[in-house]
């Protein structure tokens, strides 16, 4: 458990937290953040998708601007800097960081048995990586803005939403759209969890939803299984 450095394909390095699974043969999981950076919140993640037998890499993406950043959800002011730095994201340049940190990890491990998990945030990218990267299988928790995301973007691997029924993130129309959108999919999911609230899987965190955590570890899992 620490962190490893990442080459990007422009020259730059990038930290990504590690965590292996006790099975170093096991399959490889890029982790992808919320707005909030690598935390203590994805730090528990890492640890506990590796605990379920994955060899884990979460890259720091806000490394270009303010490497090394962690962020707290219960601080406005933090809050806002998150919002900020993904706004100013270059998407692209992101997408290829997550795609050398997918290959860099392969490449450790001596297989191509790679998969992602993202939240929030990284609930929107790890889709978008599932679009432009060969993993095997990507899992969406909340993702935001998934409703203009969706509906141009071309083949995919096999993706698996969590979406949570009360997500202020996720006003109106936008829900319909991303059911529908993962419904014509094939290979695709989607699951709605009744009464929970944007980041019910962030440990520790204020709409932490046990039950419904639960549910969706055991749904990932036997996707995971499924497909890789």
């Amino acid at each position: 458990m620490g962190f490893v450095q990442v080459s990007t394909a422009d020259g730059q390095k990038m930290q990504a937290f590690e965590v292996l699974a006790t099975n170093k043969d096991a399959p490889g999981l890029v982790l992808i953040q919320e707005i909030f950076g690598v935390n203590a919140s994805m730090r528990q993640l890492a640890q506990d998708w590796a605990e379920r037998g994955f060899n884990v890499w979460c890259p720091d993406l806000f490394f270009r601007s303010e490497p090394g950043l962690e962020l707290s959800p219960t601080n406005q002011s933090q809050l806002d800097l998150g919002l900020e730095l993904m706004q100013e994201m270059d998407n692209e340049l992101t997408l290829g960081d997550l795609e050398s940190t997918r290959a860099q990890l392969a490449q450790k491990l001596g297989h191509e048995n790679i998969v992602a998990v993202g939240y929030c945030m990284g609930g929107r990218l790890v889709v978008e990586f599932a679009q432009k990267s060969p993993i095997k299988a990507a899992v969406s928790y909340y993702g935001v803005n998934l409703e203009n995301v969706l509906p141009p973007l071309g083949q995919a691997a096999p993706t698996m939403l969590h979406i949570a029924e009360l997500d202020k993130w996720v006003q109106g129309d936008a829900r319909g759209v991303i059911e529908a959108e993962a419904a014509k999919r094939t290979g695709w999911e989607s699951h709605v969890y009744a009464g929970c609230d944007h980041a019910f899987a962030r440990p520790k965190g204020m709409h932490f939803d046990a039950d419904a955590d639960r549910l969706a570890i055991e749904r990932s899992m036997a996707f995971f299984t499924r497909h890789c």
